[in-house]
């Protein structure tokens, strides 16, 4: 691990505008760093100002490194800082997959790296796990006045009342985790695991280390839906802590398995539900990948499961908290 970042975000809801300042330190040359903000207040590489060119910060070659930026950045309408209203409250919250982190803070690359975090605003403040590098595009932040409608479940105000469903997604990402940790033989790879309900979210969820972030609107379909989609759904979140989290891959190999394992936990949670078949309703939201979830089938039907389940077991402890590929996996399951 060459990068470690220091950022604190000063966040205050009734504003247009957000203030960042970011203190990385980084070994090897550089280009550049990238900075998608409305103002670049102060720029420094190694104790010398550094040029701004709207998007970019041009960086000096050095071996060690220390890059100071203090910023301005606007909430965005889809990814990056996003600012939005519900039932007369104001709820903020970073969503920077695949790409986006450069509209929260400077970024070096979308590679693994220790992050140390600050948020100032009002309100409860849920932060991804940083005890562990991650790629910048992972780091979630989701802060307002969140109701806790179950154990380490949140949701917006207006839903405090729904302790209900709010426990009953806390019980399936607890049994999720449990059956992950049978079937992998490996750890939940962080401290705990957060879920909030926000509002407005432009995809269904996204799983960052120890927080998932799901649409406000899921957690209707959550309780109301048959509870194959309720198990599929959760699992495939709580799954990419491994699958995308603990090792990031490509994404067609980060969704597979991911849906794979969703699969597995959901044959295990809700005997007899037919997971591997589409339902007879509606499809379930990982249709787009079925192709992919074919690919990992293939190879449980050439090897077995127990044989895939201990390859993945291995792949997962011997990559840990780095980016590996369908061949480091395939590796695994050689041996």
């Amino acid at each position: 691990m060459t990068i470690s970042y220091d950022i604190t975000w000063d966040l205050d809801p009734s504003a247009p505008t957000f203030r960042s300042r970011t203190s990385a330190r980084f070994r090897g040359a550089r280009p550049h760093a990238d900075v998608e903000a409305v103002e670049v207040t102060r720029a420094s590489h190694n104790g010398r100002a550094v040029p701004w060119d709207g998007e970019r910060l041009a960086l000096g070659a050095a071996e060690d490194n220390v890059l100071e930026v203090d910023a301005v950045f606007a909430y965005e309408p889809e990814r990056g800082f996003r600012r939005v209203t519900a039932d007369g409250d104001t709820y903020l919250y970073a969503l920077h997959y695949p790409q986006w982190s450069k509209r929260s803070f400077c970024s070096l690359a979308q590679e693994r790296g220790a992050f140390t975090v600050t948020v100032n605003a009002p309100g409860r403040v849920l932060v991804s796990s940083t005890e562990a590098p991650i790629v910048p595009y992972a780091l979630a932040v989701a802060a307002g006045p969140w109701a806790e409608i179950g154990e380490h479940v949140h949701a917006v105000r207006t839903r405090a009342a729904e302790h209900a469903r709010g426990q009953a997604v806390a019980d399936l990402v607890k049994r999720s985790v449990a059956c992950f940790e049978h079937l992998l033989g490996v750890p939940f790879p962080y401290r705990g695991c957060e879920v909030v309900f926000v509002p407005d979210i432009p995809i269904l969820a996204f799983s960052s280390p120890g927080l998932i972030m799901f649409d406000d609107g899921a957690l209707n379909a959550l309780s109301t839906r048959e509870p194959r989609y309720a198990t599929t759904v959760v699992s495939h979140e709580v799954a990419h802590q491994w699958a995308g989290n603990l090792v990031d891959a490509e994404p067609w190999l980060v969704e597979g398995l991911a849906t794979y394992l969703s699969r597995l936990a959901t044959e295990e949670l809700l005997p007899g539900s037919r997971p591997w078949s589409e339902p007879d309703a509606a499809p379930l939201p990982d249709r787009p990948y079925a192709a992919h979830l074919a690919r990992i089938a293939a190879v449980e039907e050439a090897i077995g499961r127990t044989a895939l389940l201990d390859g993945l077991g291995r792949y997962f402890r011997r990559f840990a908290h780095t980016t590996a590929s369908w061949a480091h996996l395939r590796s695994c399951w050689r041996r």
